[in-house]
């Protein structure tokens, strides 16, 4: 019994060694294994970090890259955007060049000098070759444009003066005839007309006019060596001379200038529409001049009227005016004159506001302005003068004040004389644009002293004249009309027709273009 308990004891003890050597083992095999595996997450752990370090790497050398391509990428567009504009300027200045050396060309042959010419040719090539190049080329082509322009058309300008001071200008120009006319004088003012043209730039030709009378001084042909001779000294000879009779001047100077101008339309069948109208305007002008000494009068009529006929539509009044002056003025000094003057402008025949034609709104005298002014004339040349009037005296007169409203004219009821006392410039300016192309210019401006000072009535008229012939002619005229006391009638387009719809203050402008036919008196 005892035996058989006690083995198996012994059974169960070594049982029991071999399971704590069994577990002691396993125990060491498990830290062993944690051990790896804490070393194992450490590696990893380190590991990852190390390749994000290491991406991060990547990354900046990547950035660091691409930031260089960039600036590679952008100095290349750069250095390519600079090719292409130093490329343009180029082929810009190269055709600049081209154009510059082509307009000078066509100027150098006009230079009268062949060494002249042939030198300026010599510097525009350079100055202007392909491959130049200029910082400031407008500044080069306008003084090359100068040198050249000077040298094909280069003048010479003088003034000429006699005894009285008197001054013409003239210039002598290559390919250009200018002509003048001035009076030469003596010490006891006698005066003889003498015309002088130039035939080039160094030749100018002149002769007297053919109201000078002169008389033979000698009787007989004679050589020089036959005249008598006074001896004065070894070097000193001097010829008797003998006074040359001088035929008085002409006082008065007149003229008359008729012109009978034509517009025409004329329509058929024509699908755009239209209405046939013929219009006939007749201007003529007068002068009587008289001038003596330092004494000048000038007088002037102007008369113009015009009536125009429209299919469907009565003759109607198309213009009318009459106008009449008369200066008085005595020489002060150089070119300046002082001057007394007086002035008429009206109409001849009854006007209408059309479509209105049975109440007139105009007629001789109704209105009528008169002016009457003291100043001075300023006359620069005989193209120009300005006449400026410090004290006038202008009367607005409404002759028929049954027949028209006076209110309309800045009159008031059962007035018909309005006087006024201002100042007044007058302008009247003459100059020949173009070869058969005459351009002038009057401008008249008024201010009233006493009403509204600071409001200026203006009449200013211009007038184009085109000669075709010496009887032909294409005129253009403008008129344009200020005044702060008349009332002009104010239309609108109702249903077709024009409507009076009130009156009040505006500019006033007409401007007609026609062929017309010139007669000189």
């Amino acid at each position: 019994m005892a035996c058989w308990v006690a083995m198996p004891l012994r059974l169960i003890a070594q049982v029991t060694q071999g399971q704590a050597r069994d577990k002691d083992t396993v125990k060491l095999s498990r830290d062993s294994i944690i051990h790896m595996v804490r070393v194992k997450d450490s590696l990893l752990s380190m590991a990852r970090r190390d390749s994000i370090a290491l991406a991060h790497l990547l990354q900046d050398i990547e950035d660091q890259r691409d930031s260089l391509n960039d600036v590679i990428h952008r100095y290349e567009n750069d250095r390519k955007m600079d090719s292409a504009i130093r490329m343009s300027q180029y082929f810009r200045n190269r055709e600049m060049n081209r154009l510059n050396r082509q307009n000078l060309k066509l100027v150098i042959p006009g230079i009268e000098e062949d060494s002249v010419r042939a030198a300026v040719s010599d510097i525009v090539g350079l100055v202007y070759d392909d491959t130049a190049f200029s910082p400031k080329p407008k500044v080069l082509k306008n003084s090359m444009d100068r040198l050249v322009s000077h040298l094909a058309h280069d003048s010479i300008h003088f003034r000429i003066v006699n005894a009285q001071q008197d001054t013409v200008p003239f210039t002598l120009k290559r390919g250009r005839i200018d002509s003048t006319a001035f009076y030469v004088m003596n010490s006891n003012k006698d005066s003889a007309r003498v015309f002088m043209r130039s035939l080039d730039k160094h030749t100018i030709y002149m002769w007297v006019g053919d109201d000078l009378m002169l008389q033979q001084l000698l009787k007989k042909d004679e050589t020089p060596w036959n005249i008598p001779i006074r001896w004065q000294g070894p070097n000193k000879y001097r010829i008797t001379g003998r006074k040359v009779p001088v035929q008085a001047a002409k006082p008065w100077n007149l003229g008359a200038e008729f012109n009978l101008m034509v517009n025409q339309a004329a329509f058929a069948n024509w699908a755009k529409g239209g209405n046939s109208s013929i219009a006939l305007t007749t201007d003529v002008k007068g002068r009587a001049n008289y001038a003596v000494g330092s004494i000048r009068w000038d007088n002037s009529f102007w008369l113009v009227y015009g009536v125009q006929k429209i299919e469907l539509l009565n003759l109607r009044k198309s213009q009318d005016k009459i106008e009449i002056r008369s200066s008085l003025s005595h020489k002060a000094f150089k070119n300046f004159d002082y001057s007394i003057g007086a002035s008429l402008l009206t109409q001849g025949f009854k006007g209408y506001s059309y479509p209105n034609d049975s109440v007139p709104v105009s007629t001789f005298m109704a209105p009528g302005t008169m002016q009457i002014d003291v100043g001075m004339v300023y006359r620069p040349n005989p193209k120009m003068m300005i006449k400026v009037s410090p004290v006038t005296g202008k009367f607005t007169a409404i002759l028929d004040t049954v027949l028209i409203d006076q209110t309309k004219y800045g009159l008031k009821e059962g007035q018909k004389v309005r006087s006024e006392l201002g100042a007044q410039v007058y302008i009247d300016h003459k100059t020949v644009l173009f070869k058969n192309i005459n351009l002038s210019n009057q401008v008249i401006l008024f201010t009233n002293y006493l009403y509204h000072p600071e409001k200026v009535d203006i009449d200013w008229r211009l007038s184009l004249d085109l000669k075709v012939n010496k009887f032909i002619t294409t005129t253009i005229k403008t008129n344009l009309i200020y005044d702060d006391d008349m009332l002009i009638p104010l239309y609108e387009i109702q249903d077709g027709k024009k409507v009076l719809v009130g009156e009040g203050k505006r500019v006033q402008f007409m401007e007609t273009l026609a062929v017309g036919f010139k007669f000189l008196l």
